[in-house]
């Protein structure tokens, strides 16, 4: 029987874990997008005031090509396609993280009964499969760096017992 406890926590632990990495990492895409847009009209306006300010015609023409590649990326994020990139992130991070505490809640007020790990379980493969927005593999890294880190926001109740 304590075996069975003890696998049921470490599956329970494991659930915590996959909710907290994907949830991290889906805002950290919305986050890497929000720096790319915001950095690309920056450089943009930069760009097309040295392109102004400068009086050599071949270096102005030089600076012109790369604030019309920056409007043309700019076009590209803004498109239809990915109009809802960050909202979709977003709104698939919030589902992680709500099923995260409640994960949490279980293992902490210790509702473990085998219904309630199979519910908890049900509740993951649920977001799962339901998700369609692949987390970038530069968030995906800075997610686990932000988990990880020494003196991180987030709870590692997780990784409590192995």
């Amino acid at each position: 029987m304590e075996t069975t406890n003890t696998n049921m926590k470490k599956l329970v632990q494991k659930l915590g874990e996959d909710t907290i990495y994907s949830a991290k990492g889906h805002f950290k895409a919305c986050d890497i997008r929000r720096v790319c847009v915001t950095t690309t009209i920056w450089i943009c306006a930069i760009v097309s005031i040295m392109g102004i300010a400068i009086s050599n015609p071949i270096l102005c023409k030089v600076l012109s090509v790369v604030s019309l590649f920056g409007m043309i990326a700019l076009l590209i994020w803004d498109s239809a396609a990915n109009k809802e990139y960050c909202s979709n992130h977003k709104q698939v991070a919030e589902q992680y993280l709500a099923l995260h505490k409640n994960i949490r809640a279980a293992f902490y007020l210790e509702f473990l009964s085998k219904e309630k790990i199979e519910e908890l379980n049900n509740q993951v493969n649920e977001i799962n499969q339901s998700c369609k927005w692949d987390i970038p593999l530069f968030a995906r890294r800075l997610a686990k760096k932000a988990i990880e880190k020494k003196d991180s926001e987030v709870d590692k109740w997780f990784l409590m017992v192995k």
